[in-house]
């Protein structure tokens, strides 16, 4: 209601500054003005519609495009951090790896199954673990093999 005083206003101003053709626009508006405020008092009293616009996404071997690329897990260490220490290889009675976060120096004991962070365990061996890594939605395979102590010490000297 203020807004169409100030409209109104207004045109009664320039009229005043104007020639005096102007006198049955600014009638003209200023009644388009009390149609505006009467119909938007109508419609406050009555319900609003809402109208939109529905999208539709075909699935068919895509990734959920509200899914941020850019997400960290946080119940875990990265990928890259990590450190193969130990294995304890039980076969087919099971075996668990020992993993080091370098970035934290907090150790993991994990079986075939397990996550650590963006990585799954797929398989133990006796002297290595393979990863499935999945990042930016691409996964890949990665193995870490155990630094026997004779490689230390050549990468050392």
């Amino acid at each position: 209601m203020a807004s169409a005083a100030l409209f109104i206003m207004t045109a009664v101003a320039s009229l005043a500054a104007g020639p005096p053709s102007t006198v049955s626009t600014v009638q003209d508006t200023a009644s388009t003005v009390q149609d505006t405020a009467q119909a938007s008092r109508q419609t406050s009293s009555s319900e609003a519609i809402y109208r939109r616009e529905k999208f539709v996404y075909p699935t068919d071997s895509r990734r959920n495009p509200f899914v941020s690329l850019l997400t960290v897990d946080d119940t875990g260490p990265q990928f890259e951090n990590l450190d193969l220490v130990g294995i304890i290889y039980g076969g087919s009675y099971g075996s668990v790896a020992t993993l080091i976060d370098r970035a934290t120096d907090k150790r993991y004991r994990v079986r075939r199954g397990d996550v650590a962070g963006s990585a799954r365990i797929v398989e133990i061996r006796p002297d290595a673990v393979v990863f499935q890594v999945t990042q930016f939605g691409v996964t890949r395979s990665e193995t870490l093999r155990i630094r026997r102590e004779e490689e230390e010490e050549r990468d050392r000297g």
